[in-house]
């Protein structure tokens, strides 16, 4: 088969060194069911692994339509509708860390009530925001008519009443089933391509997952499986005229979509592909009627829309005011697209889609990370069982125009046309004469139709939600409360300060080391040496705990993660109680006894300047460099030289001169999470260990901080470093240039710098859920391809900081964040009157409530494991607040309408004082 397809690519592009044929994937399945995947490739140093769980939306039912997407949130995994991923790429060395951690989506979800409500609130908030959108109405619609029979099954398929009417309990227990049913390995294919053997992936793979268990399946209730049973038996229109209308549509133009949903897989992308090209003979003919008012021939759009249980052709149009109705032109596009006398497909152009898909695919066939991840679309969508990926690739000769013309012609589609309410009044007998039926947001979704309201909320539900307010009474106290009595302090011998937290049943242990200085500790002289050096340390540390993993000293995983920020570096490890002790002497001899070897050195010097260069590229951090050097004094802003490597390159002898540094015990701190009850003498061992390190008494000074100022009142325009990347290799691209458009419309980004309060106060709580809710009101008043990014303040740059991208007119969008301010300042204001003493969560008003939420979920999210506890403590603990973390919850927990108003009229201006701007933006 490698043959054949080196003869193809031959006949079209040239002459290829090297290629993969499908005789190199090699497909294995272990014992417990799951599908591994491989791909050896020695041109690349890296490693992909894909995970696919058939746990996409079409495994839904009526009744747990969206549910699906609240595990693969819970999980973190990417739901589509045949299944959900998730996809990492690292070095050979890390590939066993990799499948170590997929490990971890086979197994039960173990939620606290209270971290489920709070998963449950942002998917509900996401539910509903979709469900009464024009957008859902559009999507949720279409797919009713287009998937009548299963209309659940699609990602716009949830119904809000019913996801919202559901008790914790029942959410529980849809959750279980979910996961004993679709998230075991037998339901699951592993793809790993790149720098490794098959051999070694199976190891690995039979190693880690090969050894889990696939479960039992829980079968639909009875109930369900009947009534979709009665659906399938309803005879449902195959074609049809339909007119969506809505308020929020524009009165200004009028979309036409058509959709075709009997075409075979591969006829769908060919037509499509032929369809789409710009100046394909079907897109001239639709442009050359006047009447249809089609801009140009970017405003048409054909594609092709492939699942396991479907294949769709769609065509879309954008149509301007004419002098005829908008049922006119949804019949004359109709029309247009599709005429018995003039063919709408020639052979040429059949011939040149044919031509364009062997050479795309020909053009990743020497790639292992992109043939493997088309490999995995390919298995996830392929409805012929006998066919594969390269089969593919190679079936586009036996298309012929003549046939397709015929299949095109045979095929009867939907029309959809989409107008806003007021036009559609205008012209409603046109609409009604032609034939189209109305669809509104009260009759367009599947489960607002009579014929589906079997499936409806249940009222005993929603009694109980209702009654089960007064269990969310002073739900943040309880945490709180639970959380402070597990707080436990002491100190080393040699005056090394320790604070633990006990995670009651946990099973993980975690120790964060924090040392003091960071990077403010070499800012003058070589800015990212503390990064370097800290990084060593956890190559020590895992080094170290691999030693002892090796001799079986330590029985379960370690896991080694180093941050380095402005005044101080972090480092946890975390492993299961069982292995605590062993692991604590590992990472102490670590420490003690470990050195920088001038290969360690050079190499994380190497990967630590590939990521900075990686970071300066991006435009935004350009701005936030170019203010810092405003705002800070020479010293500090070295730390944001974007125009310098970091670290710069250095004398061996000063890199091992500056270890020792790091390792003074009088920058040392400790932070214990986990379930440390489970670890005798814990103390007794610390002092065994950690109590073992000296100072050497340096004389730099330990507490290394940026002190936040008055920001500058100006604006700057700076010029941005465009950078441009291509993925052909410099001995591929040959001598000539790249071809680019001139121009300097580059749609560069712009930064606003804003002062907070002390980043160790409950204010700095209250000012952050505000910047979270202005971001999402200015995001969603932006165009849609800008981005709004808001970052809190932190100790290595004491200023919050507020980014749009794309932006084409600063006015504009200047406009559009002060319109922003007012709004949130008037809401707050209308407030202010409302009493809201014993209010409790459930009857607080929807900007509080969001606020919190938003707040909790975006702050307190690391609180879910043993590290992320560690690693809040550790930033409060650093200002001898261990427990800040909690008191920020207690104040946005019980913070009312004047609480929050105070802090925005101190810190929110509608023309934020500093702003950053690239010369090439225009005003």
């Amino acid at each position: 088969m490698k043959k054949i397809v080196l003869a193809l690519a031959l006949a079209v592009s040239g002459v290829l060194c090297f290629a993969f044929g499908a005789d190199d994937i090699k497909v294995f399945t272990l014992q417990n069911g799951l599908t591994l995947c491989t791909l050896q490739d020695t041109t690349t140093a890296t490693v992909r692994l894909e995970l696919n769980i058939n746990a996409g939306t079409v495994c839904q039912n009526a009744d747990n339509a969206g549910f699906f997407g609240l595990y693969a949130g819970i999980m973190g995994l990417n739901l589509s509708t045949d299944c959900v991923s998730t996809t990492v790429t690292v070095a050979p060395s890390q590939t066993e860390s990799a499948i170590i951690g997929f490990t971890k989506y086979f197994k039960d979800i173990t939620l606290t009530d209270r971290e489920l409500n709070q998963a449950v609130s942002k998917i509900r908030a996401g539910i509903n925001e979709f469900a009464y959108s024009a957008a859902g109405f559009i999507n949720s619609t279409i797919d009713t008519k287009i998937f009548p029979k299963s209309p659940w099954k699609q990602e716009s398929g949830v119904n809000p009443e019913v996801f919202n009417s559901k008790n914790t309990e029942q959410i529980r227990t849809i959750l279980a089933d979910i996961g004993s049913t679709y998230y075991t390995p037998k339901n699951s294919v592993l793809y790993i391509s790149g720098n490794i053997t098959s051999n070694s992936a199976l190891m690995l793979a039979e190693k880690y997952l090969g050894v889990i268990e696939s479960k039992s399946p829980v079968p639909s209730s009875s109930s369900i499986q009947e009534y979709e049973k009665f659906i399938r038996t309803q005879n449902f229109a195959e074609s049809g005229k339909y007119v969506l209308i809505d308020e929020e549509l524009s009165s200004d133009i009028t979309q036409v979509v058509i959709q075709y949903t009997n075409f075979d897989q591969d006829e769908a992308d060919l037509i499509a592909n032929v369809f789409n090209r710009p100046t394909s003979e079907f897109k001239r003919l639709l442009l050359k009627q006047r009447n249809l008012s089609i801009r140009g021939a970017d405003y048409i759009d054909a594609s092709s829309a492939q699942q396991k249980t479907s294949s769709r052709l769609i065509i879309q149009a954008i149509c301007e005011k004419t002098k005829v109705s908008p049922a006119t032109q949804g019949d004359l596009f109709l029309m247009m697209s599709r005429d018995n006398e003039t063919p709408r497909i020639s052979q040429e152009e059949v011939d040149g889609a044919v031509s364009k898909t062997r050479a795309s695919f020909n053009s990743i066939i020497d790639n292992s990370a992109k043939l493997m991840e088309q490999y995995a679309l390919f298995n996830r969508t392929n409805k012929k069982s006998s066919r594969t990926l390269f089969d593919m690739a190679a079936g586009g000769e036996e298309h012929s125009a003549a046939d397709l013309n015929k299949s095109y012609l045979d095929k009867k589609p939907f029309l959809f046309v989409l107008c806003n309410t007021q036009t559609y009044q205008k012209y409603s007998k046109e609409f009604n004469k032609s034939g189209y039926k109305l669809l509104t947001r009260k009759t367009g979704p599947w489960y607002k139709q009579k014929l589906y309201t079997k499936i409806q909320s249940d009222p005993k539900a929603l009694a109980n939600v209702k009654n089960g307010r007064d269990d969310i009474r002073n739900s943040a106290q309880r945490f709180i409360q639970s959380n402070q009595a597990q707080f436990n302090s002491f100190t080393l011998v040699n005056q090394i300060p320790v604070v633990t937290k006990q995670i009651e049943n946990s099973k993980s242990f975690c120790i964060a080391l924090s040392i003091d200085g960071g990077e403010l500790l070499f800012a003058g002289h070589n800015p990212g040496l503390a990064e370097l050096l800290t990084n060593a340390l956890a190559v020590n540390i895992r080094r170290y705990a691999d030693k002892q993993i090796e001799s079986g000293t330590i029985v379960s995983n370690v896991e080694v993660t180093a941050r380095t920020k402005a005044d101080s570096s972090l480092l946890i490890v975390t492993t299961n109680v069982e292995s605590a002790i062993q692991t604590l002497r590992a990472v102490s001899d670590a420490v003690i006894f470990g050195d920088i070897s001038p290969a360690l050195a050079d190499g994380i010097s190497y990967d630590l300047r590939t990521q900075w260069r990686i970071k300066t590229g991006a435009p935004d951090f350009q701005l936030i460099c170019a203010g810092a050097k405003t705002i800070f004094n020479k010293e500090i802003a070295k730390l944001f030289d974007d125009k310098k490597d970091r670290p710069q390159k250095m004398n061996y002898t000063d890199i091992a001169a500056a270890y020792p540094l790091i390792l003074d015990s009088s920058r040392f701190s400790l932070v214990v999470t986990g379930g440390i009850d489970k670890v005798p003498s814990l103390e007794q061992e610390l002092n065994n260990t950690f109590g073992q390190l000296t100072s050497v008494k340096q004389t730099q000074s330990i507490k290394e901080k940026i002190i936040p100022e008055s920001l500058p009142k100006k604006t700057i325009r700076t010029q941005i470093t465009h950078q441009f990347f291509t993925d052909i290799s410099a001995d591929k691209a040959g001598p000539r240039p790249a071809v680019l458009i001139p121009t300097t419309d580059f749609s560069d980004p712009m930064v606003y710098f804003l002062n907070t309060p002390d980043l160790n106060s409950t204010d700095c709580a209250l000012f952050n859920a505000l910047l979270y809710e202005l971001g999402e009101r200015v995001q969603a008043q932006c165009e849609l391809n800008q981005e709004v990014k808001v970052k809190p303040a932190e100790a290595s740059f004491p200023y919050a900081i507020f980014t749009m991208t794309k932006i084409k007119h600063s006015n504009k969008n200047d406009a559009v964040y002060a319109q922003c301010v007012r709004e949130l300042a008037t809401d707050l204001e209308a407030l202010l009157s409302k009493n809201t003493d014993g209010v409790i969560e459930l009857e607080k008003d929807d900007l509080l409530m969001n606020m919190e939420n938003r707040w909790v979920v975006r702050e307190l999210a690391k609180t879910s494991d043993a590290e992320g506890s560690a690693e809040l403590i550790a930033q409060g603990a650093g200002n001898s607040i261990p427990d800040l973390y909690l008191r920020q919850y207690q104040a946005v927990s019980s913070a009312k309408a004047e609480d929050y108003y105070l802090i925005f009229m101190s810190y929110f201006d509608q023309a934020p004082a500093f702003k950053m701007l690239s010369a090439d933006t225009k005003r």
